[in-house]
């Protein structure tokens, strides 16, 4: 499990590859066209990898936040240890190159990127965020 997660980080990585923007904040940028229908398809790839893993995922976006959202197909009893596994999986690298990437591209100083991992309940198991804070490059 633990590789595909770092897949899933990848391919979200990859839908903003070939994107640009000059948008004032985040959800902007993730209401243009290109970058809308670029994630929307990633996402609907991802979800067609992960049948049986996770029953659904999307992502949501506000001011200058953006959450990519997971819910598993079957209730985790032990929340502690997913939570712990889920943690470890995660490629720290990866959501910091995105956040940096959406940074860079828009030129927005401070950009928070987070994966949210919900039990089949509803309930959250884990919250992982990245925020990157940096002087915008002329």
């Amino acid at each position: 499990m633990k590789r595909r997660i770092a897949a899933l980080g990848a391919s979200l990585l990859m839908a903003f590859a070939l994107t640009a923007c000059t948008p004032s904040t985040v959800e902007e940028y993730y209401t243009q066209d290109e970058v809308k229908e670029s994630v929307d398809a990633q996402i609907e790839v991802m979800k067609a990898d992960y049948i049986g893993i996770f029953s659904d995922m999307g992502y949501t976006v506000e001011e200058n936040t953006f959450t990519y959202w997971f819910k598993f197909a079957e209730q985790v009893e032990d929340v502690d240890t997913a939570a712990q596994e889920l943690k470890d999986s995660i490629s720290e690298e990866t959501l910091q190159d995105i956040v940096r990437n959406v940074q860079k591209e828009c030129g927005i100083s401070e950009v928070t990127g987070s994966y949210l991992y919900y039990n089949a309940d509803g309930s959250v198991i884990l919250e992982h965020s990245y925020t990157y804070t940096a002087p915008v490059e002329e």
